[in-house]
């Protein structure tokens, strides 16, 4: 090219502009998910919620359950929504790529009775249609209330009136979120009794009601406080006899494609041994493997809110309060890895730890008055933190007129009250199960406390475990181990013998109670004497068998 034939060219720089692109969380529905659900996350520091996920995810974990207490983020009606907490959670658990799952749970008193009672189905289906559109893509699946067949959840217990909520709610989240999984049942293992209905009774009267399509999935909380998932085939109304009943009706439903999530499940320490729950911990994961309908489990919950404490609720964590690690944190740990490639390689297996029957009888009297005792302490929170709104108002108001900043004046006041021991001794799981006290006579569904922390308004808690008034005497071993690589937390559960045709749980005799969302549940078995705890979030789950 000559020197006349010269072109002249012209750079041109673009800016480059990032478009911000959600990515969608989604959940592996294989039993060999294995993920942690936490509803006490609510209640802490955001500095308390990174160091829990932090711990967490050093575990393994890429999947948890939290809870969204309505009664905390909406608590003063439905035009208004606080969304600070559960808006941190959810973008640390995103920043850690954790897939979330989130039971909606806890009546605002405006609504109805407070964390308990029924609520409007339309008004319900708005809130949850609310959090699927902020929350689009972001959130993997809902869960529907937590354990609704427990009156400390869900009062009164009432299929039909909980198969309305789901049939509104379900094409709410659904139009907001195509994507997401909506999850029905979240129910407790407990009995038919007094204040409380069989898990089995209560799908099968949610499909007399019209509940099929209107959920993508069920889940279940298999908690028993002395009796291991993998021994309980010849126990009524056992857990694993209780799951293989509720897939059968699903089955017979036309739902065989469905899976039955363990969204809570664990064992509180202290009167129970630490390991005796790596071990129980363990036997469910293994024997899940094999379930027909099994799908993800959720370990309840990450640490404890109070170790040591005479409230079983207080301790289901798999790490201390001060963050020392149970042994159950290497059992969790180990079978993540292990389960990595879709299969169990290494089954858990040996002698699993039973506690004697003065333990047994301990722990029911002790669940007893913490059931009874939860909700009327979650409504006395709710009251205080009413009142102490409503005196902080007056006081800024006043210290403003005067010239005065009223931040550090309200914080020291509201610090105060928050402090109480009355307010310390509620905690809100939403989607956390309270364990329900058993007697030999009354089965109450115990509310799982999430750890106590200054919080707005107390939001349900979800139980988790049931447990059975006929301990097979006690086996003394008190280490768990796990046939994974080098990791072995001190004891191991014998192999289980496998059966999954277990038979369906006879509803009325062997009592289990289940663990559940900041609530009591109180139950007498009927035409029983054989009583047992159902424990949970998040959030969550619930009964004692009830986060």
């Amino acid at each position: 090219m000559t020197f006349t034939d010269r072109v002249e060219y012209t750079t041109v720089t673009t800016a480059r502009y990032s478009i911000p692109v959600v990515l969608v969380a989604s959940i592996n529905q294989s039993p060999t998910t294995l993920g942690v659900a936490d509803s006490n996350l609510y209640l802490l520091s955001d500095a308390e919620i990174a160091r829990t996920l932090d711990e967490l995810q050093a575990m393994g974990v890429k999947d948890i359950r939290i809870g969204a207490p309505w009664i905390y983020i909406q608590p003063d009606g439905p035009d208004s929504y606080d969304w600070e907490k559960l808006d941190t959670i959810v973008d640390a658990a995103q920043e850690r790529d954790m897939n979330i799952v989130m039971v909606v749970s806890g009546t605002p008193s405006w609504a109805g009775f407070p964390i308990n009672g029924h609520v409007d189905p339309d008004v319900y289906a708005t809130f949850a249609g609310t959090l699927a559109t902020r929350y689009q893509g972001r959130v993997s699946a809902y869960e529907i209330w937590n354990e609704p067949n427990g009156f400390a959840f869900y009062n009164p217990v009432d299929p039909e009136a909980y198969t309305a909520m789901l049939k509104a709610a379900y094409p709410a989240i659904k139009a907001a979120d195509p994507d997401a999984v909506v999850i029905a049942g979240v129910l407790g293992a407990v009995p038919t009794g007094l204040g409380t209905l069989s898990p089995v009774t209560f799908v099968q009267r949610m499909y007399a009601a019209g509940a099929k399509d209107s959920f993508d999935a069920l889940s279940y909380h298999p908690y028993h406080y002395w009796t291991a998932f993998s021994e309980g085939g010849d126990v009524t109304d056992s857990p694993i006899n209780q799951m293989t009943a509720i897939y059968a009706l699903m089955v017979a439903n036309g739902d065989g494609d469905l899976k039955i999530w363990a969204t809570e499940y664990g064992l509180p320490t202290g009167q129970l041994s630490e390991a005796q729950q790596a071990a129980y911990i363990a036997d469910l994961i293994t024997r899940w493997q094999t379930m027909d309908g099994a799908g993800p489990i959720f370990i309840y919950s990450a640490r404890d809110s109070n170790t040591g404490s005479w409230d079983a609720e207080d301790n289901f964590g798999l790490f201390r309060t001060d963050w020392t690690a149970k042994p159950a944190v290497a059992v969790v740990t180990a079978m993540i890895a292990d389960l990595a490639d879709g299969k169990l390689d290494n089954p858990f297996t040996g002698p699993i730890p039973q506690p004697s029957v003065l333990t047994v009888l301990s722990v029911i009297a002790v669940q007893f008055v913490a059931g009874v005792l939860r909700v009327p302490l979650g409504i006395l929170k709710t009251g205080f933190d009413a009142f102490t709104g409503l005196v902080t108002d007056i006081v800024n108001s006043v210290l403003e007129l005067l010239g005065v900043s009223p931040a550090s004046t309200a914080a020291k006041a509201t610090a105060a009250v928050a402090d109480t021991a009355a307010v310390r001794s509620f905690s809100i799981a939403s989607e956390q199960e309270a364990p329900v006290a058993n007697d030999p006579i009354v089965n109450k569904p115990v509310v799982n406390t999430p750890e106590t922390t200054t919080a707005p308004a107390p939001a349900p808690t979800v139980s988790k475990s049931t447990a059975r008034n006929e301990p097979t005497g006690s086996k003394t071993n008190n280490s768990t181990t796990i046939n994974k690589q080098n990791q072995s937390p001190e004891s191991t559960p014998n192999e289980p013998d496998g059966s999954d045709d277990d038979p369906p749980a006879d509803e009325t005799s062997d009592a289990t109670a289940d663990h559940g969302d900041t609530t009591t549940d109180t139950t007498t078995e009927n035409d029983t004497t054989d009583s047992t705890t159902d424990h949970d979030s998040d959030g969550e789950g619930s009964s004692t068998a009830t986060e």
